[in-house]
């Protein structure tokens, strides 16, 4: 839960990128020093996920600037059960009504 409040947080300090390749604008080497201990749960480290969440982050933020559906997922994580996550993952503009 640690990790996810901290990419919330993480998603608000994030801005659409106007040049190309995106680059971090947040994550700094050391910055999964508090959620290391994850790295022994599943397949993902830490830093990974840190890194791959800041770029995700930027990529809805730049073509989507009015969408948040990666902001309600993180959020969806520790309130809904994960049937209701998946949910809400999988759904498409197609046939959600």
């Amino acid at each position: 839960m640690r990790l996810r409040d901290h990419l919330l947080g993480l998603y608000e300090r994030l801005t659409p990128m106007s040049a190309y390749p995106p680059a971090l604008q947040v994550f700094r080497a050391g910055d999964d020093a508090p959620f290391r201990e994850l790295d022994d749960v599943g397949e993902f480290s830490a830093e990974f996920l840190l890194v791959v969440s800041e770029l995700i982050f930027i990529q809805e933020k730049t073509n989507y600037p009015t969408g948040s559906m990666t902001q309600k997922l993180y959020k969806a994580f520790g309130e809904k059960d994960r049937f209701g996550v998946i949910a809400m993952a999988t759904q498409t503009k197609f046939g959600a009504g």
